[in-house]
């Protein structure tokens, strides 16, 4: 398990398709360690297909990818890119050009919208390569959305998240805990909605906060 978003309906414990979508994780795991996404709503609801948050400003327009906090790449006397900052420039972790607001698809063919739970980026403007920080859950499988937006990660449905030891559960064997179903259930029922399946602000559906359980990136693996 690798991240658990805690909502105010319950916690949504996270696997990431880390090897497979190394950028997006990427990008993922550190807005969740800044606190990017704190107090952000689940503004957009489409029954039976999507629930969509992500966003800082909560206007539905606004987020920016981790990167464009990222500072521009340095280089040494002779022109070449510092040490350093070879393997992650070749991971496509940094731009050459400095920071950037969004960054390119990834996976496709890899993988997919086939389950419920599925966690894909959301675009801007409907444009392809213009993932940032907002993403999307998938209400039921979605097989159009495959090679249009990034499939990064999944909820597990059966998983529970158990914040006394910090650890992941099977729900079939907890009776107290909400399950990762549970809680996405709770979640698509309280999100009432008006003009375009905005969410009506007084529900107030949102991301509390975030719990990162396992990053792989700060230990130096999936870099090259």
């Amino acid at each position: 398990m690798a991240v658990v978003l805690h909502t105010t309906h319950g916690d949504l414990p996270i696997l990431l398709n880390f090897t497979e979508c190394p950028k997006t994780c990427f990008n993922f795991l550190a807005l969740c360690a800044s606190g990017s996404y704190n107090q952000c709503r689940f503004y957009r609801h489409i029954p039976g297909v999507l629930l969509q948050t992500g966003d800082p400003t909560n206007s539905g327009k606004g987020g920016r990818a981790i990167f464009a906090h990222c500072p521009p790449a340095s280089f040494s006397e002779n022109g070449d890119l510092q040490t350093s900052e070879v393997d992650a420039r070749e991971s496509g972790l940094i731009s050459i050009n400095g920071p950037q607001s969004f960054f390119e698809d990834e996976a496709f063919g890899l993988t997919c919208h086939r389950t419920r739970g599925v966690l894909s980026m959301a675009h801007k403007g409907g444009r392809g390569d213009t993932n940032a920080s907002q993403f999307f859950i998938l209400s039921a499988p979605q097989s159009d959305f495959d090679g249009m937006y990034t499939a990064f990660g999944q909820i597990d449905l059966v998983g529970c998240y158990d914040g006394k030891t910090r650890q992941v559960v099977d729900g079939n064997f907890s009776t107290s805990l909400r399950s990762g179903e549970d809680v996405l259930k709770l979640l698509e029922d309280s999100a009432k909605g008006g003009d375009k399946y905005i969410v009506d602000e007084v529900n107030k559906l949102y991301i509390i906060d975030t719990t990162v359980l396992y990053n792989p990136f700060a230990e130096g693996r999936l870099l090259a």
